[in-house]
This record gives structure tokens, sequence and C-alpha cells, in this order.
């Protein structure tokens, strides 16, 4: 068992993070960032909506652009190579073929994470890095919930962050193409209504 104190914070491996979230309340959820357990809270219904737009839209453009491709909503995805990150991004786009009792993704193309009131800058960091480091990744999304506003970390861009603010701007993933506006995101939310 691999456990120690850094920074204040418990460090733990993948196995040991594993073990202690199998015997978690099934109603709890927990990313390991960092070597650090974190239990997230429950969302709210204006960040599962935008999840789930995002999602559809996602999946809408994957069926022509990539159809090997699929959003899936809130899986884990690990490194083989990583014992310290176990996150669950809002949405990630995987290979369509899974199999059989498959929980993690091992490659992800994209990934989107809808900020929460409480997220803290350190674990939002480390996440853009843990996703970035992954050779597949083509880019990160980190969506607002409280405004309409996005921030897009491309490969192909040196992971420099492009901001979208304007509900026109559009939504353009390497790889996959134009999957709609940024508006889009936040239908039938309170903070955008169309």
């Amino acid at each position: 068992m691999t456990g120690d104190m850094q920074a204040g914070r418990w460090k733990l491996d993948l196995d040991v993070f594993q073990a202690f979230y199998s015997d978690r309340p099934k109603e709890e959820k927990w990313e390991l960032i960092d070597g650090t357990p974190i239990m997230m809270p429950p969302p709210s219904l204006v960040h599962q909506r935008i999840s789930e737009n995002l999602f559809v839209l996602l999946n809408s453009k994957l069926a022509s652009a990539k159809p090997d491709w699929r959003a899936s909503l809130e899986i884990g995805v690990l490194l083989p190579d990583d014992e310290k990150y176990n996150p669950e991004p809002d949405v990630t786009v995987i290979d369509r073929a899974v199999t059989l009792g498959q929980i993690y993704a091992t490659r992800f193309y994209f990934v989107a994470e809808v900020l929460s009131p409480n997220d803290k800058a350190w674990v939002l960091k480390s996440k853009l890095g843990f996703y970035q480091a992954h050779a597949n990744c083509l880019g990160v999304m980190i969506v607002r919930q409280d405004r309409i506003g996005a921030e897009l970390h491309l490969r192909d861009r040196g992971w420099e962050a492009l901001a979208l603010a304007n509900a026109a701007d559009r939504i353009e993933i390497p790889g996959i193409g134009d999957i709609g506006p940024l508006g889009a995101l936040y239908r039938d939310t309170p903070v955008f209504q169309n």
C-alpha cells in the first residue's frame, strides 16, 4: 500500500485509491488528482444540462466526421503508466468500440470539464496537465456554468488557451470539426435561452 503525506495532503497510488473508492457509498463521486482523492459535489442541474448539450453536439458531429469515436458522459480515464490520476471528465471522446466489463478509458481524444463554483484552481491545473500529457488528446474544453464562456486548449495550438465568450463563437475541435456555436451548450438553461 502506497500512501504518504505531502504538502498536507495524502498521496495515494491508483490501487489504494480504487480500493478506497470501492468501499464508498455509490452516490459519492471521487477523483484521484495528483495522488489526492477529491470528493466531487453533486453537479447542479445547469452543470448537467451543459454537459448533456455538449454530449449531443459532439455525437452529432462524430457520427459523420469520426464514426469510430463517441462522446461519453462522466467516465473515468487512466493513463497506463500514471499512478496519480483517475479523473472523471464531464464529457470525454473515446473510441466507439469498448470491451465487456471495461470501466476506464485509456485512450481519449477530447475532454470537457464544466466548472463548478467550488472547483479548486490546483485541481483544474493538475487535470489540464494530465489531459495534455495524453498523446492522443487533441483538446480540452473548460466550460463556465455561471455565464456564457469557455476555454479551448488545443494541441495544434501548443495548448494555448483560446477564449470563447460570445454565444455565436464557433466550437472548432481539430480532428472533429465545428460542432456548433458556444450558445448551444447553454440551451434550456437560465444562462441563455434561445
